[in-house]
């Protein structure tokens, strides 16, 4: 079973780095992985051994060095299931059906375990988009999002988009707005159709990652918060909230009592409806004080609202 977990992490973590060049340090991956800095260290150094060249700039945050073979692993990752299927029948046929061939398979098939790894994005139909917005941001071309379903906006609309950065494994991608004039992000899976533009990319200049927190929010002025939670609790954020799992660990002095600490959006989107929800699972806010004075802001306008019925 341990040989299993390290294999996970070390593809998640060769996609983390895949994903965001230079983006993460050891210390940031071992975050991300909720793991060690001796288990990343090792994975580094795995991933070197096959030939995957890694190097880091001076703030230490690491990025491959040959393009080639990274180029191969991009082209592995979007392989659609009749690609998938394809395979499975070279395989037969190379190998006769017999042992190798079976446990080649059960390769593929670990590979392509999208749901274990946390890869919801790379299941259909979602594919097909991504082949859309990976060819629209090799070429720099303006994409239309059709039907885009948003829940801050509770609409359905289409979006024109300049797309600079498909961050599969949290099911974003990252462009510039073209309507409201601003870097905005969208989940691939609230995605209807993708249209692609005779329209060159203007605004390049702008085309800035910024960081994301376990909500799904793109903020560059997070902010560390840290709650205490109850099973009932616990189990409701991880499950609307996956990537919050790494962060929450089962406190050293109560039973049943779990610690989730993490940098989010100054805002707290996504968290303020997580907390305000649970109440009564128990939530405690340990802080920080932003937070607990934005709550005691929200249950004022909600007490105002209830007096007007």
């Amino acid at each position: 079973m341990q040989k299993e977990v390290g294999r996970i992490r070390l593809l998640k973590v060769m996609l983390a780095i895949l994903e965001q060049p230079g983006r993460y340090t050891k210390k940031e991956l071992a975050e991300k992985m909720g793991s060690t800095d001796n288990n990343i260290r090792n994975d580094l150094d795995a991933l070197s051994d096959v030939g995957l060249s890694l190097e880091y700039d001076r703030n230490y945050r690491y990025k491959f060095k040959e393009q080639k073979p990274i180029e191969k692993l991009n082209d592995l990752l979007y392989f659609t299931e009749d690609d998938q299927e394809l395979l499975r029948d070279t395989i037969d046929h190379l190998f006769k059906h017999n042992k190798k061939a079976t446990q080649l398979k059960r390769k593929l098939e670990s590979l392509y375990d999208y749901h274990q790894l946390g890869l919801e994005a790379l299941r259909k139909p979602n594919l097909k988009r991504i082949d859309l917005l990976k060819e629209a941001q090799l070429n720099k071309k303006v994409v239309v999002i059709k039907d885009y379903h948003s829940s801050n906006s509770n609409t359905v609309s289409n979006r024109t988009v300049e797309p600079f950065h498909i961050a599969t494994d949290i099911d974003l991608l990252h462009t510039f707005d073209l309507d409201k004039m601003e870097l905005r992000h969208f989940r691939i899976s609230r995605m209807g159709r993708i249209k692609i533009l005779d329209t060159d990319w203007k605004h390049t200049k702008q085309h800035h990652i910024k960081l994301t927190d376990p909500f799904g929010i793109l903020d560059d002025e997070q902010l560390m918060v840290h709650l205490r939670l109850k099973v009932g609790a616990y189990n409701e954020l991880i499950e609307r909230f996956p990537p919050t799992k790494r962060y929450i660990q089962e406190s050293a002095e109560e039973e049943d009592v779990y610690d989730f600490q993490c940098k989010v959006n100054h805002k707290f989107i996504g968290l303020t409806n997580f907390i305000l929800g649970y109440f009564h699972q128990l939530v405690e806010v340990v802080g920080p004080i932003e937070l607990i004075e934005h709550l005691k802001c929200e249950l004022g306008g909600i007490q105002e609202k209830l007096k007007m019925i």
